[in-house]
């Protein structure tokens, strides 16, 4: 499996490129795509690892990899969710909190119900029973038929902070962002009691990238110093050392901590560095369904065994199919949101 991540690892090398001519260029939708699809492959990575047994020496880096970054893997996604979403207000008024309801959370939840349908399919198929309250309520993300489902339920849910917030105070920001962070305090709070830390140790990300956007012509203006950002870069690489060492005793307050200096590193990351590559390009513009998809074909491969017999043969066939469903599906989705949401298929080219 060392094979496999290196090879992500060169690609990530070779697509760097220094940002020398416009402020945060890097946080544009073709930039931040290619970082989160970075992410996703890695997302990819480390539910492959949950399905077999590492055990030979070139295989327990790719695993290292995945544990020491954890559930940092999935923050750039809410916190440029959150960044991406205040932008747009910021561009578009009101007239875009308008539209809110069916093109983010309407649309996300439909497509993620397909994928839930799939995995009801394959369910069927290898003989898992599926009782009627779990289905209920995996259609929403609150339990699990199979597939991921806690990324899900918590993006619905500060979509449905961010709308109301908005709703509320007629399109103030600052205003907003003070019940999109006390709503995702409540959800921690809420979420806490049924399921485990996963579920709520990243939330905080979509309105720390909020904040950004608030404050984004500040931090440009220190962010651009060199030397803030080679100060401002180590104190993050140590602040994550100490976190992921255990030398912070407490869970939540240890991953919150984690989470701000991991959401600060990107931002001096994507002051100072852009990432231009087609290939991870692609993953980011179609996140969704490869992180919604992955675990079908793992879990019909290991249905099989296959990741018994061989985890190198279950690594490439479950990528290839992954890749394979999610032109499909995305074809599939493409057609639904223009046809019957009346959602015009637009390509991703500004927030």
């Amino acid at each position: 499996m060392l094979f496999f991540l290196i090879l992500l690892i060169v690609l990530l090398f070779f697509s760097l490129e220094k940002n020398s001519s416009i402020p945060m260029q890097g946080l544009s939708i073709k930039y931040t795509q290619a970082i989160k699809g970075f992410f996703v492959i890695t997302i990819f990575f480390s539910h492959f690892c949950s399905y077999v047994h590492l055990e030979a020496w070139y295989d327990k880096p790719l695993q290292t990899y995945c544990t020491l970054l954890g559930q940092l893997m999935v923050a750039p996604f809410l916190f440029y969710s959150g960044f991406g979403i205040f932008e747009s207000v910021k561009n578009k008024g009101y007239s875009y909190i308008r539209t809110f309801p069916k093109k983010r959370f309407l649309k996300t939840l439909l497509h993620f119900d397909f994928a839930v349908f799939l995995f009801l399919i394959l369910d069927a198929i290898i003989g898992r029973p599926v009782s009627i309250s779990e289905f209920l309520s995996s259609l929403i993300g609150w339990e699990s038929i199979g597939n991921s489902n806690w990324f899900i339920f918590a993006i619905l849910c500060v979509y449905a902070f961010t709308f109301i917030g908005l709703s509320l105070f007629k399109g103030n920001l600052k205003h907003a962002l003070v019940f999109i962070t006390a709503m995702s305090l409540a959800y921690i709070a809420i979420v806490s009691q049924y399921k485990d830390s996963y579920w709520i140790n990243t939330i905080l990300a979509f309105p720390l990238g909020c904040l950004f956007s608030l404050h984004k012509e500040k931090f440009v203006f220190w962010v651009s110093k060199k030397s803030v950002a080679l100060g401002g870069t180590l104190l993050c690489i140590l602040i994550l050392s100490l976190t992921k060492s255990g030398l912070i005793p407490k869970n939540f307050i240890n991953s919150q901590i984690a989470l701000l200096a991991f959401s600060v590193a990107l931002i001096f990351f994507s002051q100072h560095f852009l990432l231009r590559s087609k290939i991870l390009n692609w993953f980011g513009a179609n996140v969704f369904g490869i992180y919604i998809l992955q675990r079908l074909p793992m879990n019909f491969f290991s249905h099989l065994h296959l990741n018994q017999y061989s985890v190198h043969l279950f690594f490439i066939v479950s990528f290839a199919s992954t890749i394979i469903l999610c032109v499909l599906f995305s074809k599939w989705n493409d057609w639904f949101d223009e046809k019957v949401l009346k959602i015009p298929n637009k390509p991703a080219t500004g927030r």
